[in-house]
């Protein structure tokens, strides 16, 4: 049954003794004060008692309103067990015109003259029946919190593994992405190379009029030049991917950490804890694809060419005055 803690003035302990066989006939252990061994740390003791007990029951007399200790061991015990929570505080008032203690105004307080026959009877019932109640409710608010507890446990394993499930895939495909990219960018490089050593070596040893030097420069530039540009895009296309995927990667290194964290504390795990663990692994939403300016990657061919056609065309004509 439960450890019930009894409150009382040293001179009201025939109430006390009473009371006590009442409860512990109904199988219920009884401490108190008395239980404390000669030489402890009274304050210490008190404590653990208060701590251990599933309820409190403090005997309000005459006799305990004018002391100072079992006042304050009667607040003490209510403190205590508003502090724990799970814990039972029930004020019996025993007397003839007793008056109750401020501190005790908001609590439901057990009003008898005496702990006779019938009434002693009755007090003892009432206790045992409050207590029985109070541990019902107890063990349904245990059972509810295993049950969140399960919930949250199959939750919680179901959103890691689909997670990563889905950044994994993401981080192959953006990696897969990525070097694509730099292989056109490669190949883009490689053939405007080529293609520059192709038209100086279909320009050597000939001579050209300058309308066919400004066409095959004009050529030239916007072959080379659009090679170029390609492949200046094809490596930034393949940057941001790369960076999209790095991205990923501290992504589900969180996701790793937050699953070892709830295999490490599974036990003592709050919903509110796993919020806090998981909550900033998706936090940096910026794209390294906004990182791409169009400007970046136009050759401005069209400007080029008629910047060389009119040198060329101004070159003509200074060389048809000379002559």
């Amino acid at each position: 049954m439960s450890k019930i803690f009894i409150s009382h003035s040293h001179m009201d302990k025939g109430l006390h003794d009473a009371l006590k066989k009442g409860l512990v006939e109904l199988g219920h252990e009884v401490v108190s004060v008395d239980s404390v061994s000669m030489g402890s740390n009274l304050s210490k003791e008190l404590n653990a008692l208060l701590h251990s007990a599933d309820a409190v029951v403090a005997i309000i007399t005459e006799n305990s309103l004018n002391s100072k200790h079992v006042l304050n061991e009667i607040a003490v015990a209510q403190a205590q067990m508003d502090a724990v929570g799970d814990s039972l505080f029930l004020p019996l008032v025993i007397g003839e015109d007793i008056e109750i203690p401020d501190f005790l105004l908001d609590r439901f307080v057990e009003t008898v003259p005496n702990l006779i026959d019938t009434r002693l009877n009755k007090v003892v019932s009432n206790i045992h029946r409050a207590i029985e109640r109070h541990s019902a409710e107890r063990q349904e608010k245990i059972k509810f919190k295993r049950e969140q507890a399960e919930k949250l446990e199959v939750s919680k394993t179901e959103f890691i593994q689909d997670a990563e499930e889905k950044l994994n895939k993401r981080e192959s495909s953006l990696k897969f992405s990525a070097n694509i990219w730099y292989a056109a960018g490669y190949m883009a490089l490689i053939l405007g190379v080529y293609f520059a050593f192709f038209l100086i070596n279909e320009s050597l040893g000939k001579d050209f009029d300058t309308i066919t030097i400004a066409l095959l420069t004009v050529k030239g530039l916007m072959g080379v030049g659009l090679l170029v540009a390609s492949s200046k895009y094809a490596f930034t296309l393949g940057k941001s991917y790369m960076n999209e995927s790095l991205k990923n990667s501290d992504r589900l290194h969180a996701i790793s950490f937050g699953k070892f964290y709830l295999q490490a504390y599974g036990d003592v795990v709050t919903p509110d804890d796993v919020k806090e663990v998981f909550q900033h692994w998706n936090i940096n939403n910026d794209s390294a694809f906004k990182e791409i300016v169009s400007n970046s990657f136009d050759p401005k061919l069209l400007e080029s060419a008629v910047g060389i056609a009119l040198a060329l065309s101004k070159n003509e004509k200074t060389s048809g005055k000379n002559a």
